[in-house]
């Protein structure tokens, strides 16, 4: 850096400096400024901040600094551009994220009198909810989320897009620190074992052979088949299913969201999720079945939801309060819906299928996944495996 030194008509020293500051995003020119201080060291402080600012503001000094009354505007300022990158469903969760825990802290706030300090302790509150929240049926009391870390990730990102409009030099919720969540309850996977299902199906071939019936019996049996979230199952369509080749491709997702006609989401819930899903001849058989039924043995013209009836489509909401009736009249535990996911990889691991195959079936990310949550469901091969070890050794 060259910092030239001048004498002022007064006599005093000043020192100055060229700072280049790199190209305008907007307008593609190259940006330059000159800084001067009362030293040599200020000097140099100066010109990086000068690069800073520029970088900070977007690279660009055409940009002008936009200013917020208060951090409620600055995140939903953040929040309509965030909603043009994700998916439904993440629409959703920061938007209850924000109104139920960020804004009622921090909304009224200027900011720049937000403070690390500030974030700290709010922070830590959360944590401190969550660590003492009472914690009934796997669920932590209302208010009381377990995802401070993401509160603050959401903080932090606010904070950023601050910086990029010029309104923040810098992000005081990077020197945060989350406190760590105690590990307070074992969550029990929840699944139907061989006597429990047995029974439940048997309940099933009992009930009267109705429209509605039709539909959940095979929406049941697919789903212990395959595998597929409710999600995935309910956003299926006839052309997704390949008869012939007795598979099912797996390539989108239902979403909880106000407009009815945004629920089928074009993607599923991973990269991995997006997948081909084969399916027993018992399955197919059940598929063609409610096809016929379905139409009233009338050939559809249009390509339908499989999981819906004249017209109207199953939803979650009111499936899962039909589930859970179904499920107490059969005497059996209520799994849910994902005890049927459980149910079906449980019996895929303890019936010795490669892992790696139930990681792809159920379109983990993962095989750690796939190992962490179902590996421990095996216990029924213990004694089994022991036995088996023992005869390695007498084999040798």
């Amino acid at each position: 850096m060259n910092i030239k030194e001048y004498i002022k008509k007064d006599g005093t020293k000043v020192y100055r400096t060229n700072v280049y500051l790199g190209v305008d995003s907007l307008t593609g020119k190259q940006v330059r400024t000159s800084v001067s201080a009362n030293s040599r060291k200020m000097c140099e402080i100066k010109a990086r901040q000068s690069i800073n600012n520029f970088i900070n503001n977007g690279s660009t000094i055409a940009r002008e600094k936009v200013v917020f009354d208060n951090f409620e505007a600055l995140a939903l300022s953040w929040f309509e551009s965030y909603k043009l990158t994700v998916k439904a469903n993440s629409i959703r969760v920061a938007n209850n994220y924000i109104k139920s825990y960020i804004l009622p802290e921090l909304g009224s706030y200027r900011v720049d009198r937000i403070t690390p300090m500030l974030l700290q302790t709010i922070v830590n509150k959360w944590a401190k909810n969550a660590n003492t929240a009472e914690i009934v049926n796997g669920r932590r009391e209302k208010g009381k989320c377990k995802d401070y870390k993401l509160l603050l990730n959401f903080i932090k990102r606010i904070m950023s897009y601050g910086i990029q409009l010029g309104t923040l030099v810098d992000n005081p919720a990077n020197q945060v620190i989350p406190p760590k969540l105690k590990t307070r309850t074992n969550n029990k996977i929840k699944y139907l074992d061989n006597e429990e299902l047995k029974q439940f199906l048997n309940y099933l071939d009992t009930l009267e052979h109705t429209t509605d019936n039709k539909m959940r019996i095979t929406l049941y049996r697919f789903l212990l088949a395959t595998g597929l979230r409710i999600g995935e199952a309910l956003a299926l369509s006839w052309s997704d299913v390949d008869f012939l080749d007795k598979s099912v491709s797996v390539n989108k997702t239902i979403v909880q969201t106000v407009d009815k006609k945004e629920r089928i989401q074009d993607s599923p819930k991973t990269v991995e999720s997006d997948r081909l899903v084969t399916l027993d001849i018992s399955t197919i058989s059940l598929l063609k079945e409610w096809k016929k039924r379905q139409n009233s043995n009338v050939i559809a013209l249009n390509d339908s939801l499989i999981f819906s009836c004249n017209e109207h489509a199953y939803t979650y909401a009111s499936e899962v309060l039909r589930l859970k009736t179904h499920f107490k009249r059969a005497g059996v535990p209520n799994v849910g819906f994902h005890g049927f996911r459980h149910t079906h990889a449980s019996l895929l691991m303890n019936n010795d299928v490669n892992p790696k195959e139930i990681q792809k079936r159920l379109g983990h990310t993962k095989i750690a996944t796939t190992l962490d949550t179902y590996s421990h469901l095996a216990k029924s091969k213990e004694k089994e495996t022991a036995e088996k070890f023992s005869s390695i050794l007498k084999a040798l």
